[in-house]
């Protein structure tokens, strides 16, 4: 990693950070992208299945395979060792990880803050109660 950063701040500024996996490849790559596939929800852009195949075009055939990614999303197994090449696989997995995050993060937020308003409008009506309805306005003045 150290290597990449200045390149890729040469090339474009970003932050790059560390994964450490303590888990097996083909059974962290299948945690990861099974619940989505099974529930319909990764949408991939016809572009990109094109550019899949265009981009190891170059490569023997036998070879070529080995390096798409829905190759590899079509024959990983449990089994170690299920892939030769697992790469693309990889890439997936984690940009599906890290978004699957996200919209956890978001759901978990939005749960926050409702409960927040509807703590806040409890409180309201309980001092209403309380107190009695206060005006607005002073009216003091």
């Amino acid at each position: 990693m150290q290597l990449l950063k200045p390149v890729m701040a040469k090339v474009h500024p970003v932050t790059m950070e560390e994964i450490h996996h303590h888990k097996q490849k083909e059974q962290r790559l299948i945690d990861t992208l099974e619940p989505v596939l099974n529930q319909h929800r990764l949408i991939v852009d016809r572009k990109l299945v094109e550019q899949d195949y265009q981009s190891t075009q170059a490569l023997a055939s036998e070879q070529s395979l080995k390096y798409q990614l829905f190759y590899q999303m079509t024959r990983i197994t449990k089994e170690r060792g299920a892939l030769a090449e697992y790469d693309r696989l990889d890439v997936l997995a984690m940009a599906v990880a890290y978004w699957t995050e996200q919209m956890a993060r978001d759901v978990d937020q939005s749960i926050a803050d409702e409960r927040d308003r509807r703590l806040d409008s409890a409180l309201k009506d309980f001092m209403g109660h309380v107190i009695g309805h206060q005006p607005k306005h002073d009216t003091w003045m």
